[in-house]
């Protein structure tokens, strides 16, 4: 997303990183950034099945369910994402030490110290937002491609009777969802770490406005990637989530 080079030279300069600038930051950050985007979806997802009233069913559910999920993970794994952002940010300007463990471990503390508690918050509501819409778009295309599959299936069922999807059904539909959702939430996606960057100093506005000047191909620089990366995620969430709950059930 921050560059316009081909895939095979962003490859080889990913690459030739080695081992600790590819992995720089995934421990705590990586790690716990993975943990809590499970752990706040599933309370975003419980808290908003106890708020919406049992009239909404179906469809409609299921991409609410999803809105208070996204807004929930956007607001919980914040912080985790600063730091994240920053130690990428370290690394692509040259800071030789960001690739050691102890810079990752110290990152958040020395941004609140520097910066103070605001920018743990810097594009929250952003994010928030973004996630929310992520998850409702994503709901809404799984439920969508499983229409069709729930309609043909019903024929010849017993009255209260339901349709019961396959793995395979779940599988490659939550696969399809996350892949095709990330071009609809791109710009947003590409505005987040502008905000969480430490010379952030534009408005938001002003970051959102500089993305569309480059026309499409910038904007959308970087998709097949996150589609690739978005649709694994989603997979892990809704397919994988679903059967570890059904096993501990």
């Amino acid at each position: 997303q921050r560059t316009g080079a081909p895939y095979p030279k962003i490859i080889r300069m990913f690459v030739s990183r080695g081992v600790p600038g590819i992995m720089a930051g995934a421990v705590p950050w990586g790690v716990l950034l993975g943990s809590s985007k499970g752990l706040f979806f599933g309370l975003g997802k419980a808290c908003g099945d106890n708020v919406l009233p049992p009239s909404i069913q179906g469809k409609a559910r299921a991409v609410s369910l999803g809105g208070f999920a996204g807004a929930f993970q956007g607001v919980g794994i914040a912080p985790f994402l600063l730091a994240s952002t920053r130690v990428n940010q370290a690394i692509a300007q040259g800071n030789t030490q960001a690739t050691s463990l102890s810079y990752s471990f110290t990152i958040l503390g020395n941004v609140i110290r520097k910066e103070g508690m605001q920018a743990v918050t810097r594009g929250m509501g952003t994010n928030a937002f973004k996630r929310a819409l992520d998850w409702v778009v994503r709901f809404y295309i799984r439920e969508t491609l499983c229409d069709p599959i729930r309609e043909r299936r019903s024929k010849g069922l017993k009255p209260g009777e339901k349709v019961k999807l396959t793995d395979i059904d779940k599988l490659w539909t939550s696969l399809a969802a996350g892949g095709i959702s990330v071009y609809v939430s791109t710009p947003l996606d590409r505005l987040l770490p502008l905000l969480q960057q430490r010379d952030s100093t534009k408005t938001t506005m002003e970051l959102f406005k500089e993305q569309f000047k480059g026309g499409l191909p910038k904007l959308y620089a970087g998709a097949v990637a996150r589609s690739a990366h978005a649709a694994l995620h989603v997979c892990f969430l809704m397919f994988v989530g679903d059967k570890i709950k059904q096993m501990i059930k």
